[in-house]
């Protein structure tokens, strides 16, 4: 904003004398972003914490801040879970974990920045955000994706002229998702609006403050999550869902494949085995 507004000063201005619009010049230069003043977050980001949402565990936190009727389809969820059927966990099916879930990195990420757009890439299901910076506004339409629509904005906390905060806002997230693999699942309106704060701890630390507004929650429910920096002898592993995925779902049973013997294993108590070519009795 304030590179325009001295463009506007300098147009109103265009009779002034020379020394008038070199200064004017030089304070526009200075205003400009540049490739220096972003920060360098280089490297690889692992996890630090459980894989629930609370990075503490809910043992320590305690339970989803879940609606009555929500809380309702959790307690179903589990008294499914007990019967071998994976309910309120879509990416046992190889769904993507979408927004917030995949900022949760089961496996590790690489943060690219550039000056319009800031990359998040996880080797989790290879997922990728674009996190546009270049002060667009939101548009008249949002095609939904599971990990949606994200707006950013740079933050100078400590005035030193190196951006050291990034400030999220995602939108148009398509379902079905669910918080964690726990059975917490979001509302199915699918309107979860997520807003970030991601900025260094320390060289080595990062910290992503995480608030989660959604229809399923009696109000925001906000988390921080850290990851810690891998600069040495980096390991990118591809991770394929479909490749290594023994979940079946068949309607509304589940099973659980061996491709050793060629059948579909029951999950569950009193559950007969599926044999290719074979009709059970």
């Amino acid at each position: 904003m304030q590179k325009y507004s001295l463009i506007t000063q300098v147009a109103a201005t265009a009779f002034s004398s020379l020394a008038v619009l070199a200064s004017i010049n030089m304070q526009v230069a200075v205003a400009a972003p540049s490739a220096a003043t972003y920060p360098d977050w280089r490297g690889q980001w692992e996890r630090i914490g459980s894989l629930n949402w609370p990075p503490e565990g809910y043992e320590k936190t305690g339970p989803a801040p879940l609606t009555a009727e929500y809380q309702a389809i959790y307690e179903h969820n589990l008294e499914l879970r007990k019967n071998g059927i994976l309910a309120g966990d879509p990416p046992a099916t190889c769904l993507p974990p979408g927004m917030p879930r995949m900022m949760k990195m089961s496996f590790p990420m690489e943060i690219i920045i550039t000056p319009g757009i800031t990359y998040i890439y996880a080797d989790w299901e290879s997922q990728i955000r674009r996190v546009y910076t270049d002060g667009r506004a939101w548009p008249d339409y949002i095609l939904p994706e599971f990990n949606g629509y994200s707006l950013g904005e740079w933050h100078d906390e400590n005035n030193d002229g190196v951006y050291d905060m990034l400030s999220v806002v995602t939108r148009g997230i398509k379902g079905p998702r669910s918080i964690d693999s726990t059975g917490v699942v979001l509302h199915e309106n699918n309107e979860t609006e997520v807003l970030e704060e991601i900025r260094l701890i320390d060289d080595k630390t990062m910290e992503n403050k995480i608030t989660t507004i959604d229809d399923a929650f009696t109000g925001p429910w906000v988390i921080n999550q850290q990851y810690s920096r891998v600069t040495e002898d980096i390991i990118w592993v591809e991770y394929v869902c479909a490749e290594g995925n023994r979940h079946i779902q068949l309607g509304d049973e589940w099973y659980f494949l061996n491709d050793e013997e060629g059948i579909l294993e029951p999950t569950r108590a009193g559950q007969a085995p599926l044999v290719p070519g074979v009709v059970n009795e």
